[in-house]
């Protein structure tokens, strides 16, 4: 169950006293302040969303992404895997992560992925098509601070792959993550991650067209089947409702 909060702060009615006289701007934050989220009534009923939805894919819910991520002590996968958590690339497009694509003008911090078309097999230049980029904004303190250290300690050229693992090798380190810390009833794969990305921030109230263009879907119908989630748990439409 998901119980979402509006914020009850309002707009400020004071107008300046002269066309030019400096006033400083409202503090406005996005409408919803606070989600309570009950992971555990999640988890339950997602097998019936699996089930029953026939395009569903598989996903991992919050806690689960936590015990896998406190689980991982290697310094690289472990920023590669948070990075797939909360920016939604593909994996592809993590793997080819050059310092150039990070992002910090002193206000916010980010990172631009290149969307990658990959043929089976390694990462080779021939088999990589570059398409349009977009801008996906970091706001973890604690993860952009991992970041500039990876970097810092790394000393990386600009021209240089961060990450210089290909997808099989991620795919069956994952497998192996999962193994040490729990048995999954279905296949965790890296882009297990991008799906629970994406339904996070659904979960949080986000706007369907925002995430679909943080993952770069060509139409908001492709989105649309992560609100699978938000819609499964409707059996309070019919509280009230009296059969007998």
């Amino acid at each position: 169950m998901v119980h979402i909060t509006a914020s009850s702060k309002r707009l400020s009615s004071t107008r300046p006293g002269r066309l030019f006289h400096p006033v400083k701007e409202p503090s406005i934050a996005f409408p919803i302040q606070s989600v309570q989220i009950d992971w555990d009534r999640l988890v339950a009923k997602r097998p019936i969303i699996l089930d029953t939805v026939d395009t569903m894919p598989v996903y991992l819910l919050k806690p689960e992404i936590l015990r896998l991520l406190d689980a991982e002590k290697h310094p690289t996968f472990r920023l590669i895997l948070d990075l797939m958590w909360t920016t939604g690339p593909r994996v592809s497009e993590v793997l080819v992560f050059k310092p150039t694509p990070i992002v910090d003008d002193g206000y916010d911090f980010g990172v631009i992925p290149k969307t990658l078309k990959q043929r089976p097999g390694r990462l080779a230049k021939k088999a990589l098509q570059p398409s349009p980029k977009r801008y996906i904004p970091i706001t973890d303190q604690a993860l952009e601070d991992r970041i500039k250290s990876y970097l810092y300690s790394g000393d990386f050229k600009k021209t240089e792959r961060i990450f210089p693992k290909f997808r099989q090798m991620m795919n069956r380190y994952i497998h192996a993550l999962v193994e040490r810390v729990e048995e999954a009833p279905f296949t965790i794969s890296a882009h297990t991650f991008r799906h629970s990305f994406a339904i996070h921030l659904l979960l949080h109230g986000r706007p369907l067209k925002y995430v679909s263009q943080l993952l770069e879907h060509k139409s908001v119908d492709s989105t649309e089947i992560y609100t699978n989630v938000l819609t499964v748990d409707g059996a309070h439409f019919l509280d009230g409702v009296d059969f007998h």
